[in-house]
């Protein structure tokens, strides 16, 4: 095979490179849960997964949840995204990992002023 070929057969098998990570956690607002992201969603993204497990850990080091009596500003279900927004494995374990797993209901808030809830579930 040609070198030529050999890059083309590459490039249409290769994993896709993600474009930047976020880490994404529910947090404890006003009595509700919300999804939030660090770095936020207009911010500039993370340029590496290591720097964005960091990120992660040390929220959920910060953050010391204690159901069922939450407390404001809580986060659970922390975990790394990319830009697509789909999880990504940790570094260290070569798994899905997740800070503070919890089931919880997140209200989302829509254009208009009617809120829907939606139940945020992390599977391992």
């Amino acid at each position: 095979m040609k070198i030529n070929d050999a890059l083309k057969f590459i490039d249409a098998g290769w994993v896709r490179k993600p474009k930047g990570f976020r880490v994404y956690f529910n947090t404890f607002v006003d009595g509700q849960w919300q999804v939030d992201y660090s770095p936020g969603e207009a911010d500039t993204p993370l340029d590496s997964d290591v720097t964005a497990w960091r990120l992660a850990w040390k929220l959920a080091q910060a953050s010391n949840p204690m159901p069922p009596n939450f407390r404001e500003g809580d986060l659970v279900n922390i975990y790394v995204v990319d830009d697509l927004g789909g999880r990504v494995k940790s570094y260290i374990s070569d798994t899905y990992e997740v800070y503070h797993p919890m089931k919880v209901t997140v209200v989302e808030e829509e254009e208009t002023t009617n809120q829907s809830e939606v139940e945020t579930e992390v599977r391992e």
